[in-house]
């Protein structure tokens, strides 16, 4: 008898701990969430460092060419910019929101516009 008892409330704790998994909050989605808000981030101070050298290769006359290709940008960026397009958004605000050259996210919206 005492041994029924035991798996009774055994079995009455495993079922809780199911039920209660089903509305466990998932961490993963919240970790990814910022890591791609860290990525954005990072990837706005890397443009912004790399508009601080522009200015200054063009004070000491230094000149250097870049493309702009969109293999070089995150793709967080990429979607980012995706969205703020279908979404209606103008391409100068876009970038400024994002910080990188018009030209840049014009080829990012080709090739979404080439790839659908």
């Amino acid at each position: 008898m005492d041994l029924w008892i035991i798996v009774i409330i055994l079995l009455v704790i495993a079922i809780a701990l199911i039920g209660w998994s089903f509305y466990k909050k998932d961490n993963g989605e919240k970790i990814k969430e910022e890591f791609e808000e860290l990525s954005l981030q990072l990837l706005q101070d890397i443009y912004q460092l790399k508009k601080r050298v522009a200015v200054l290769e063009e004070e000491l006359n230094i000149h250097s060419e870049e493309t702009a290709t969109s293999a070089k940008i995150h793709d967080v960026l990429k979607k980012h910019v995706i969205t703020l397009y279908t979404q209606g958004v103008a391409i100068e605000d876009i970038a400024n929101q994002t910080r990188l050259s018009e030209a840049t996210i014009k080829v990012v919206i080709d090739d979404y516009i080439n790839t659908k």
